[in-house]
């Protein structure tokens, strides 16, 4: 079973949005403060689960900081456009330390490597935000460095900046300072939201296999082929409980699957969120809109959580 688990989703958005929540936000989820983040013009609020995963809404409230700053792991997203952009993986088990330590090896280990993608992972870098009440959190990120490798996609695949392998967040201060889970306050939504079932990952027909191969070893997962599909399966877990989520590394083979990747990028997609089985609906898996932001994002009715 794989040690690393799943921490939180990043969906960037607007001021606007940010200042003034779509009802498909507050209809369906409790809302939970978030804070400021140190030395750069951004905060958030989160939408936090009781399998310990959360997602977080993520605002430039003024200009984003450079690329360039390699300070500032977040940099990255500042020239993204709104929507689903990146998520975190967590091990609870090591350090930041050792785990870039454990998964650059598996990516650099023959026969696959890194499957020729150019991918590693660079040192931990400290962060911080302050919440609402004055109380400092802290943690470590471990952020993903690209290479030119003989299978990297060109740069018109990598609409405004390369973001297609998640990201490592390790807690300094208490993790439940950060992601307050056992609030069932918090965590109880008018959706019935219970956790992350699954990611969706979004890829070159001709580059599915190495994409599976790079993520299986930074997960450090077996590859489970989907039935049917192009596309395969990993196993990873939950800081919380003894459920599993999902990441489904998928190729892009339909019409709009093509046109979201050219416009968005290889990489994140779709979010798949588990809710509680009323038994009723008679649907077990629902988009939250048909159009924008909320396309993506896919409610899942699971009996097993």
């Amino acid at each position: 079973m794989a040690p690393t688990q799943q921490d939180h989703i990043v969906l960037l958005v607007d001021t606007p949005f940010f200042e003034n929540l779509p009802a498909w936000v507050t209809d369906n989820f409790t809302i939970t403060p978030g804070g400021y983040h140190d030395g750069q013009p951004s905060r958030n609020k989160l939408i936090i689960f009781a399998d310990g995963t959360y997602l977080e809404l993520f605002n430039w409230y003024d200009t984003p900081p450079s690329v360039h700053d390699k300070q500032l792991p977040m940099r990255f997203w500042g020239p993204k456009a709104p929507g689903l952009i990146d998520f975190a993986i967590t091990d609870t088990t090591r350090s930041a330390e050792e785990s870039v330590e454990v998964v650059n090896k598996q990516l650099s280990e023959e026969p696959e490597k890194d499957a020729g993608l150019g991918v590693k992972f660079g040192n931990p870098i400290a962060g911080s935000r302050k919440k609402a009440d004055g109380v400092e959190i802290k943690w470590k990120v471990t952020r993903p460095e690209f290479s030119e490798g003989d299978k990297t996609p060109g740069p018109e695949l990598f609409a405004n900046g390369r973001i297609d392998v998640p990201f490592f967040c390790h807690d300094i201060t208490p993790r439940t300072d950060r992601v307050p889970y056992q609030d069932k306050q918090k965590t109880t939504h008018p959706c019935g939201a219970i956790g992350i079932a699954a990611c969706e990952i979004l890829v070159p027909k001709h580059l599915v296999v190495e994409y599976a191969r790079v993520y299986a070893k930074i997960l450090g997962s077996q590859l489970e082929p989907a039935a049917g599909q192009k596309a395969h399966v990993l196993d990873i877990g939950v800081p919380e409980g003894a459920t599993r989520s999902k990441l489904v590394v998928r190729a892009a083979e339909t019409e709009h699957d093509i046109k979201r990747m050219q416009e968005r990028g290889i990489g994140f997609s779709d979010l798949v969120i588990a809710v509680k089985s009323d038994g009723q609906s008679g649907e077990t898996k629902r988009q939250l809109g048909s159009a924008g932001i909320e396309s993506t994002i896919w409610l899942e009715e699971s009996s097993q959580r």
